[in-house]
């Protein structure tokens, strides 16, 4: 499966990394893939949101082991960063469930082992950019394992419960685990982007959700994911 994106437009990509090998094997990676542009090398250590204004890159890839998740990243840094336009996809050598938690849900779009094949993390990269999300399988299969243990997480995880969708919700539901953007999901189904805008809509206000990297973690914990090649008559 070919893996290059988009030649014509150069996709404006960031590391940031407390380790000097990872960046520079990281960056030496994504500069062989044609579509990418690597723009921006962060040291950990010296990370600000500001620094990004001067490269301005469209995806940050952070890599979560230089922060600590609990008091800084969730609620600080990846906030800051995705108010300045910048999507995240976090990487990680730890796919704890609390951490993927707190990371989604302060606004990063993905989240993958950093050991993820190039082609896989290439796709992530892509779907991000495109608004989509990208979630590691071994990280739903983490959720999933803590929502049976943990009331706590369910009741953070599940907020739809109970929530009666439409045979089309459940379709879409499915592409958007599999972090298929809007143009993707509208190609896809033949549909009009408006009426796929507008299903996601009515998504996040069934399942009271607040935004698709959330409805994506839902469509994986809940299997909603398998929903996606049915057919809806």
């Amino acid at each position: 499966m070919d893996i290059a994106l988009d030649s014509k437009e150069l996709l404006p990509v960031g590391v940031c990394s407390g380790s000097s090998v990872y960046r520079a094997g990281l960056m030496a990676v994504l500069r062989n893939v044609p579509g990418i542009d690597v723009v921006a090398e962060l040291d950990t250590a010296h990370y600000s949101p500001r620094l990004l204004r001067n490269h301005r890159p469209r995806v940050l890839l952070m890599d979560l082991d230089g922060f600590d998740v609990e008091n800084m990243l969730a609620r600080q840094v990846v906030n800051r960063t995705v108010e300045q336009a910048v999507k995240v996809l976090a990487l990680s050598a730890s796919l704890a469930p609390d951490a993927a938690i707190k990371v989604l849900r302060g606004g990063a779009g993905g989240f993958l082992h950093k050991d993820t094949p190039v082609q896989g993390l290439v796709q992530a990269i892509r779907a991000v950019d495109l608004g989509g999300a990208a979630l590691d399988p071994q990280v739903a299969g983490e959720l999933v394992a803590a929502l049976r243990y943990s009331s706590s997480l369910e009741a953070a995880a599940d907020p739809g419960n109970g929530v009666k969708l439409t045979p089309r919700q459940r379709q879409i539901l499915g592409l958007i685990g599999h972090g298929l953007a809007n143009v993707e999901i509208a190609a896809q189904l033949q549909l009009g982007k408006p009426t796929v805008k507008s299903h996601i809509s009515s998504l996040l206000r069934a399942l009271d959700l607040r935004d698709r990297t959330q409805l994506a973690v839902y469509a994986c914990i809940h299997g909603f994911r398998a929903y996606a090649a049915l057919p809806v008559n």
